[in-house]
């Protein structure tokens, strides 16, 4: 569950009876279906590349950062073209490892909770793409190490930290929407990889991030990819609730 203080929630419903809810939450809704019907049309993908690009990196932060909290080190992140990731870490034990597996898959949805809630009105979107573009500079200085991972990552931090100062407010709104949907959907959009028991790559057979919990936790990798993308898609529902229901209800 998204959740954000009451006074932050009153400044938002302020706002709906100002700018007006419906109107504003038209931009959800379209981010929603921009990110389910362009993936199915041809060349769709391609219009969505960034956005894919910035869920790789949230997917793999997600890794890094955890591995941090669980006392080990986020050593360092490559992202590769084809919008694969890999995060590098060490000194985890073998509990810390099922939680450094789950960040990965569950982090870009509670980001993107986060990000749907305080990118829903004009006062906020500009905040959070700022924040998104900071995040990005600060990941390439500390944990990015590939020549495409860093030159992809800067321009997309140079695009957000220049909508944020200077883009139109509606579309600060409608990116920041778009964002924190593909976060959210992430995991969706990696079900084959959420039950699939283990891959291949550079010809070596790699366990996937769920079966890494499944070998922790006991229960089988297809029960953590189903419950993973249960709680992925309450988290946007959530964040919807927050960002356009609730605060219209207090208002009226």
């Amino acid at each position: 569950m998204v959740d954000i203080p009451d006074d932050l929630t009153g400044g938002l419903s302020g706002e709906l009876t100002t700018v007006g809810s419906n109107r504003l939450m038209a931009f959800f809704w379209i981010a929603t279906a921009v990110s389910l019907i362009l993936p199915r049309i041809p060349y769709g993908r391609h219009l969505l590349y960034p956005f894919a690009l910035l869920g790789t990196w949230a997917h793999e932060m997600g890794h890094g950062l955890v591995a941090i909290v669980a006392g080990g080190s986020f050593n360092r992140l490559v992202i590769y073209q084809n919008l694969g990731g890999t995060a590098y870490s060490s000194g985890v034990g073998s509990l810390g490892r099922a939680f450094v597996s789950a960040g990965g898959l569950l982090g870009p949805a509670l980001a993107g909770g986060v990000i749907i809630v305080l990118g829903s009105r004009e006062s906020t979107a500009r905040v959070v793409l700022a924040g998104l573009a900071i995040l990005l500079a600060i990941s390439l200085v500390l944990f990015v190490r590939n020549a495409f991972g860093v030159v992809a990552l800067a321009l997309v931090a140079a695009l957000l930290g220049t909508l944020a100062a200077y883009g139109p407010d509606m579309l600060k709104i409608f990116i920041a929407q778009l964002i924190g949907i593909q976060f959210c959907l992430a995991s969706w959009g990696t079900l084959d990889y959420m039950f699939t028991k283990n891959f291949r790559r550079d010809g070596q057979v790699i366990d996937s991030d769920t079966q890494e919990i499944a070998d922790v936790l006991l229960l089988p990798y297809w029960f953590w990819g189903g419950l993973i993308a249960l709680l992925s898609f309450g988290i946007m529902a959530s964040s919807f609730y927050i960002a356009w229901i609730r605060p219209f209800r207090e208002s009226s």
